[in-house]
């Protein structure tokens, strides 16, 4: 059985995050599995750096932890639920899980900030986006409405989707019940059109929507507002614009003007 990784560092973000993990766990007949990090004290002193044991606060983080896996547990009864607790560096942990592991997506909050200071600040959902061997699906604070009715297809400017990414959109929209949109958005920097203009879900041929926007996020969501899409799908592919968008910090353009959960795949 696939499992979901839902990180928390049990901010009302990361406990909404985890919920909505539990509910794409459960529909989509997943584990889920709850992961939480800690960090290892470091003391200076007089003969450099040195470590001290963290083992009370790993036990603090696991009894935070238990807790909120019983109130998931007691909204979700039917659902396996495991835990995970690691100190140091997150990246590393959830690669060396991802490698491990069957992970449909990892699940990571994203708190809302205002105009100046989302840009300062970043997110471990933004940063681990197209990093891991999985899905990362960055699901904003506000967002509490959890549904899976409308998802929406981002798409550049390339040749096709592969096999495996179409494959998976397909198996995810058929389990979820939802409707899928593709959407291809035309900046002013571009005046072609996509080189696909439909592409095969579940058998069926759907046609690719374009619509010009004076940048990818501002296209991206006025769309999701004018169709009340409840995901976005972006594919991230070496060499094209959505891979730059989450190796770099342009990620955060699309993730906090989001008003709904992204899903980064990478192929």
């Amino acid at each position: 059985m696939k499992t979901i990784i839902a990180g928390t560092d049990f901010t009302p973000s990361s406990v909404n995050a985890c919920k909505y993990a539990a509910m794409l766990a459960e529909k989509l007949n997943c584990k889920l599995t709850l992961f939480s990090m800690f960090d290892a004290p470091i003391i200076h002193s007089n003969m450099g750096l040195y470590g001290i044991s963290y083992t009370n606060d790993r036990k603090q983080s696991e009894k935070k932890l238990i807790a909120q896996q019983e109130e998931l547990q007691k909204q979700f009864p039917k659902l396996k639920i495991n835990l995970f607790v690691s100190g140091g560096s997150m990246k590393k942990a959830l690669k060396e899980f991802t490698s491990k592991h069957l992970v449909e997506a990892a699940v990571m909050g994203l708190k809302a900030r205002d105009k100046i200071s989302k840009f300062i600040y970043g997110s471990h959902g933004v940063d681990l986006a197209g990093k891991i061997d999985a899905p990362v699906i960055i699901v904003p604070e506000r967002y509490t409405e959890h549904k899976f009715q409308k998802l929406l297809l981002a798409i550049d400017n390339s040749e096709k989707l592969s096999v495996k990414v179409r494959t998976h959109i397909s198996r995810l929209s058929k389990m979820l019940k939802a409707s899928a949109d593709i959407l291809y958005v035309r900046t002013e920097d571009e005046l072609f059109v996509p080189r696909i203009l439909d592409v095969t879900l579940n058998g069926a041929e759907k046609k690719i929507e374009i619509i010009d926007s004076k940048d990818m996020q501002t296209g991206i969501k006025n769309f999701v507002n004018k169709k009340n899409s409840d995901m976005i799908m972006i594919v991230s592919k070496r060499h094209s614009v959505f891979y730059n968008l989450f190796a770099e910090s342009h990620t955060k353009k699309i993730a906090f003007v989001s008003s709904v959960p992204v899903m980064s795949i990478h192929e």
